[in-house]
């Protein structure tokens, strides 16, 4: 679904010094399929999320999306965005929310809300409607999000630690969620995570980036079996994955430390 060969992506700062984000980043996705997105603060991560839904532009490198599907893929294919912060627009309901990206579509209203109303109760938030973004907890405004992104139905879903600001105990909700949503929609997915147990649990792949400049260091296939349910993170298995990629990472996050 997603092919990116040679990414790189400098910023340049207001004395003209630059600084590398990304170099010579190589990374494919298989349509419908989970990939999380690993590595220290600072590597790039969400700047290579960004390049690829098209908020960004690389420096160099190239991306196909969608490959074989025609000269205009680009154009066809659909991308969502879930932030860590929502960024849900406050002064419309929850309703209005979810339906929003469908107005902009300009799916007709009874159509939107129909679809809206079945998303919402999906993600558990059927009779919060007429609700406001601001009336909801952390948990909810996250499943809120979850909701308005899948409503779309969209071919590349780009997650950009999604629950990075939740308390433990909501993530672990919010997580078993979305990795219902996943198995009943099957929507390509690449998430960003600071979290190990995160990006095992919920993906197919884990892909390694080291410090910056971020570079694909390690791109492991997670067989550890479908459908998931948290119990996994318990078995053998789980943790000599983890172990693995901690000892990829370790390294990469002391040598960011480094560079701050």
């Amino acid at each position: 679904m997603i092919v990116a060969h040679g990414i790189s992506k400098a910023f340049v700062g207001r004395k003209a010094a630059s600084v590398v984000a990304l170099r010579n980043v190589d990374l494919c996705v298989d349509r419908g399929t989970f990939v999380s997105l690993i590595g220290p603060s600072g590597c790039g991560k969400s700047t290579l999320l960004r390049i690829l839904g098209g908020l960004e532009r690389p420096s160099s490198g190239t991306i196909d999306m969608a490959p074989g599907r025609g000269a205009d893929a680009t154009e066809t294919v659909k991308t969502a965005f879930v932030f860590q912060d929502h960024s849900l627009f406050p002064w419309l309901t929850v309703l209005d929310n979810v339906a929003f990206g469908l107005r902009m579509a300009g799916v007709p209203k009874a159509v939107r809300r129909e679809r809206a109303r079945m998303w919402l109760a999906r993600v558990g938030l059927a009779g919060f409607e007429r609700h406001y973004p601001e009336e909801l907890s952390g948990g909810m405004r996250q499943r809120l999000s979850l909701a308005r992104a899948f409503v779309t139905d969209p071919d590349i879903l780009l997650m950009d630690e999604p629950m990075g600001s939740l308390d433990a105990q909501t993530r672990l909700l919010v997580q078993e969620d979305l990795i219902r949503l996943w198995e009943e929609t099957r929507k390509t997915v690449l998430l960003v995570t600071h979290s190990i147990d995160e990006a095992l649990l919920l993906g197919d792949r884990v892909v390694v980036m080291t410090a910056r400049p971020g570079q694909v260091k390690l791109d492991l296939r997670i067989e550890l079996g479908r459908p998931r349910t948290m119990a996994i993170t318990g078995e053998r298995a789980f943790g000599e994955l983890k172990a693995k990629i901690w000892e990829a990472l370790r390294d990469e996050v002391e040598r960011s430390l480094e560079l701050t």
